[in-house]
């Protein structure tokens, strides 16, 4: 047993370890096929998961009673009231396709989080090579739209769309540089 005690305080930007975690998911779905889609699948849910801690990080310097928001309010009411502390709209500070990709992202993360068992109906001409099941993909939205492109597409616009906030909100730095630290 030790007498000694370390004290002191750590700062985790959990935001920084969910954008990381995408970039090392699409490096692994790009490396195989084997489990890609899993890969692709949680790439696409951890760039929603870094959308969102980014939010309440950056919600949480703007706001004083963030931390008890969070907890009532849902996550559009949450980012209208930082946006409308902020004093900007997203028609501001995002193109048409940052917006939409930013859409996109929630309603993919959604679709996983909430899963719901469906059927889907199917009626589309086969591209490729017949015998390849591969060669096409069918099934529910967020499956048949979980490829490298479109997850390549959404880390990028993730990072894009926090770089934009962020200096909006008058911050200069990188967020992305500290992924938090201590004394």
């Amino acid at each position: 047993m030790t007498d000694k005690i370390v004290s002191g305080e750590t700062t985790t930007n959990t935001f920084c370890y969910f954008y990381k975690g995408a970039e090392h998911m699409l490096k692994q779905a790009d490396k195989s096929k084997n489990g890609q889609l899993y890969n692709i699948i949680s790439c696409i849910t951890y760039c929603a998961f870094t959308l969102e801690a980014y939010f309440n990080h950056l919600g949480s310097e703007k706001i004083s009673k963030w931390n008890e928001m969070e907890k009532t309010f849902s996550r559009k009411k949450r980012d209208k009231v930082l946006f409308e502390k902020l004093k900007f709209n997203w028609e501001d500070i995002l193109n048409e396709n940052l917006y939409e990709s930013m859409t996109d992202i929630y309603e993919y993360r959604d679709k996983i989080v909430h899963g719901k068992t469906t059927i889907d109906t199917i009626e589309k001409p086969i591209e490729g090579d017949v015998d390849d099941l591969t060669s096409f993909a069918v099934g529910p939205n967020w499956k048949t739209s979980s490829t490298i492109k479109y997850a390549q597409t959404i880390v990028t616009d993730t990072k894009t769309i926090i770089l934009e906030i962020h200096k909006a909100a008058g911050f200069k730095n990188n967020p992305f540089v500290s992924f938090g630290g201590g004394s």
